[in-house]
């Protein structure tokens, strides 16, 4: 392979309406495009910390992409490798290098991305993923209309943000999103860290006879969470609290048996994989889920979320996972995979199976 080129493509994407989440009101989404050139072949990544979540800043990440492509302008590939390592204290950026790479070499071989991460051990890959909705909504009556909606459009999860209202709010919307939901669709939680201790566990014991699948984050960091889930009747997962597979060790360590894997806020799809490897062998779940991201970043998320499971995989096995959230783009820089029946179809063209001009 020839030499190695970057370009960075800036965006801002606004959302149709402020999603608030966490104590940050989140109005729109900005990163970098991270093309990936060489051979005539372009491979496609993105990097967009968050404001508010992230612990590198957007001006944090284009100065390590730009250093990268520097770095790659004259050492080529043979630098790539130790680039990426150098790279894990920027995580947005290396998700943008690490996505492109992987892009590039599936479009390369021919090969969709989902297939190319799952390398040469002859699984099947899945051709849909299963997907969550997300209710935001804050008055009771709201949710209940969303979660009933959401089940007529095919969904068979949804997740709930919580924690945005008082305590006795929110349980009255944890039961109202049960009942608009039926017996059978899946009810998640998240609190994204918001609550305190004593808030965590009053809610989620109010609310267990609702048949929670989990709670993403009722406090804030591994250990909390952990000590919460030891006292819950309603399981938890751990999300923004682990920033690296070294958190993520924490967690499976401290008992948590479900991670919540954001590739683009992990380091990548090589990253978002080794974690969830890691979680399959300790007997947890994975959840893989967007980022608010653009349309590349999503399709990096949905092929992962299919190099997890293969075809060959039983349904009752398959989970569904957070990736519906192109909707909540007021535009995109490419035309994402569609949900579907609540789900969304794999690309089976090479690479991402995104068509995006620059």
């Amino acid at each position: 392979m020839a030499g190695l080129s970057v370009e960075l493509h800036p965006f801002r994407l606004a959302l149709r309406a402020p999603l608030a989440t966490g104590g940050v009101t989140i109005r729109f989404r900005a990163g970098f495009l991270v093309a990936l050139s060489a051979d005539g072949i372009t491979g496609w990544g993105e990097a967009s910390p968050l404001p508010g979540w992230s612990q590198t800043s957007l001006l944090d990440t284009e100065t390590a992409l730009r250093r990268a492509a520097d770095d790659l302008a004259r050492g080529g590939e043979a630098v790539l490798g130790n680039l990426l390592i150098e790279m894990h204290h920027t995580p947005h950026a290396r998700a943008g290098l690490a996505g492109a790479w992987a892009d590039l070499r599936a479009r390369r071989d021919g090969q969709s991305l989902a297939r190319h991460l799952l390398a040469d051990n002859g699984r099947p890959v899945a051709s849909e993923v299963a997907v969550n909705a997300l209710i935001a909504a804050l008055e009771p009556s709201k949710v209940e209309r969303a979660a009933h909606d959401a089940v007529a459009s095919g969904f068979k999860a949804i997740k709930l943000k919580v924690a945005a209202v008082d305590p006795e709010v929110d349980v009255a919307r944890v039961r109202a999103a049960r009942d608009g939901l039926g017996s059978e669709a899946e009810l998640r939680l998240d609190a994204n860290g918001a609550w305190s201790e004593a808030t965590a566990l009053d809610v989620l014991s109010q609310v267990h006879d609702c048949r929670i699948a989990y709670c993403e984050e009722p406090v804030a960091g591994v250990e909390a969470i952990a000590a919460i889930g030891r006292r819950s009747p309603v399981p938890v997962a751990v999300d923004e609290s682990i920033r690296s597979e070294a958190d993520a060790v924490r967690a499976l360590d401290a008992g948590v048996r479900t991670l919540i894997v954001k590739p683009q806020a992990l380091g990548g799809p090589d990253t978002a994989l080794s974690i969830a490897a890691r979680a399959h062998r300790a007997g947890a779940a994975v959840t893989v889920t967007s980022f608010l991201d653009s349309a590349v970043g999503l399709a990096h998320a949905l092929h992962v979320a299919a190099a997890l499971y293969g075809a060959d995989t039983a349904a009752s096995q398959r989970r569904a996972h957070g990736l519906a959230t192109a909707g909540l783009l007021a535009a995109d820089v490419a035309d994402a995979p569609p949900v579907v029946d609540g789900t969304m179809a794999v690309p089976a063209a090479s690479g991402l199976g995104l068509s995006l001009e620059t």
